[in-house]
């Protein structure tokens, strides 16, 4: 009787420790699902894509640049999603032939805002003065280029712009990442 007890008391023993293998089992997948759900996914989605800025119409051959602001739909990150997201700003004309240009209005020596004289036809940097003309070149100032252009493309009558962000203050146009 003593061998037959042993037995079930080993018995117990190893189903107490299964049943609680199991429960901890179950209760460690959502803790673990918790913690690392967004990890090893694409969980953020920004505007990288191109943006509908301005219809063309609105955009007259020849006329000064208008600025637009740069607004992506659909962004979201591991736990939030918004729909209306400020991306930034570009400036975007039409030029007398027709083509359609857009420059980032972050100024290439170190991110004021750029503005537009529409008395003098040219870009202008109100913190250290660089000025651009209207093909996005350096005239004058500490900026070592130009300004950035921006990727521009016409689909069904609207201006789409894909937003990008430079380094500041170098001669050389490098994305940032």
């Amino acid at each position: 009787m003593a061998k037959e007890e042993q037995s079930r008391r080993s018995f117990m023993g190893v189903a107490t420790v299964a049943i609680g293998a199991v429960i901890g089992a179950v209760m460690a997948v959502p803790l673990v699902r918790f913690f690392f759900h967004p990890a090893g996914r694409t969980v953020v989605t920004s505007g990288s894509g191109a943006v509908d800025a301005v219809a063309f119409d609105k955009l007259a051959a020849g006329a000064d640049p208008q600025k637009v602001v740069l607004v992506a739909s659909g962004v979201r990150d591991a736990w939030a999603s918004a729909d209306e997201v400020r991306l930034g700003a570009a400036w975007v004309q039409r030029t007398a032939d027709g083509e359609v240009s857009a420059f980032t209005t972050a100024c290439p020596h170190l991110g004021c805002s750029i503005d537009f004289d529409p008395a003098k036809k040219k870009f202008v940097c109100p913190c250290h003065r660089s000025a651009f003309g209207l093909d996005g070149a350096r005239i004058e100032g500490p900026s070592k280029r130009g300004l950035d252009p921006l990727p521009v493309q016409v689909v069904e009558g609207r201006v789409m712009i894909t937003h990008k962000r430079f380094i500041a203050d170098t001669s050389d146009r490098v994305e940032k990442a």
